[in-house]
């Protein structure tokens, strides 16, 4: 499994030029959830400014085109997927103390 960053953004023309309550935004989030099933995909997280119509929505999947039908499916518009690592403590941290905690010491 991969995971994905999609972004939306109003001024690009792929967030709704009104604005949404988050319930209708969430239900958007939910509709996407429920189509990416069909591909192998799986919304986790969804972070948005409705007030200047910007979300950051974090996915897994097979891989891009995956995440790309399950928005299809729905006619939701995307800037762009972007494939990432998750960041946890298991993986992309280390336990070396950085330059700022050093300097707090």
């Amino acid at each position: 499994m991969k995971f994905f960053m999609d972004t939306h953004d109003k001024t690009k023309g792929t967030f709704p030029t009104q604005e949404l309550t988050e319930e209708e935004f969430f239900a958007n989030f939910d509709a996407l959830d429920v189509a990416a099933v069909q591909f192998g995909a799986f919304g986790h997280a969804a972070h948005v400014n409705l007030k200047d119509g910007k979300a950051f929505c974090f996915m897994s999947g097979p891989d891009e085109e995956a995440i790309r039908k399950a928005h299809a499916a729905i006619d939701f518009p995307f800037d762009s997927i972007t494939e990432v690592r998750r960041v946890t403590g298991a993986d992309m941290r280390t336990r070396q103390p950085t330059s700022a905690q050093k300097k707090a010491e």
